[in-house]
């Protein structure tokens, strides 16, 4: 997936005209097998059970129908992004951060999943984080969330 990063700006331009307005709707333009879409409770980063169960019978469906090359884990703070003086406190990251912990440890821990990629959306956003950030999606509301992205093998 190291050519991941260039084809979503070649997607960017392509698709400026035609807002993706789901999750679920931008995972399958973007390739992904399975997608996930976590929304966490004010101020906590941890997994419930039944997100875990969630998030199992996604990569379980995805192995079933091939390899699994990499799952990408995005996750945002309790507020949007951008914020109006353009960035996150570093309460605001982190706590991010500590979502993406979470999930990359249940995924790499509890379901073995090798190859994870992650993307704290409350930093400066890279390619792939601007796209979710912007009108290509138009998702703007992203705060407590987290999405889990599974990609197979081609």
């Amino acid at each position: 997936m190291k050519m991941f990063t260039p084809v979503l700006v070649a997607i960017a331009f392509a698709m400026t005209s035609h807002a993706w307005t789901t999750t679920q709707d931008a995972a399958d333009r973007l390739g992904a097998a399975q997608v996930k879409e976590v929304s966490f409770d004010k101020n906590s980063d941890k997994l419930t059970d039944a997100q875990k169960a969630e998030i199992r019978t996604a990569v379980q469906e995805a192995a079933q129908k091939g390899n699994i090359d990499e799952v990408k884990i995005l996750a945002w703070s309790d507020k949007e992004y951008p914020t109006e003086n353009g960035k996150q406190t570093k309460e605001e990251v982190g706590l991010a951060k500590n979502r993406i912990k979470h999930l990359r440890a249940f995924l790499k821990d509890e379901l073995k999943v090798k190859s994870i990629d992650t993307h704290n959306m409350a930093e400066r956003p890279n390619a792939l984080e601007k796209m979710f950030n912007t009108g290509i999606f138009d998702l703007k509301a992203q705060a407590s969330k987290g999405v889990v992205m599974i990609f197979r093998k081609r």
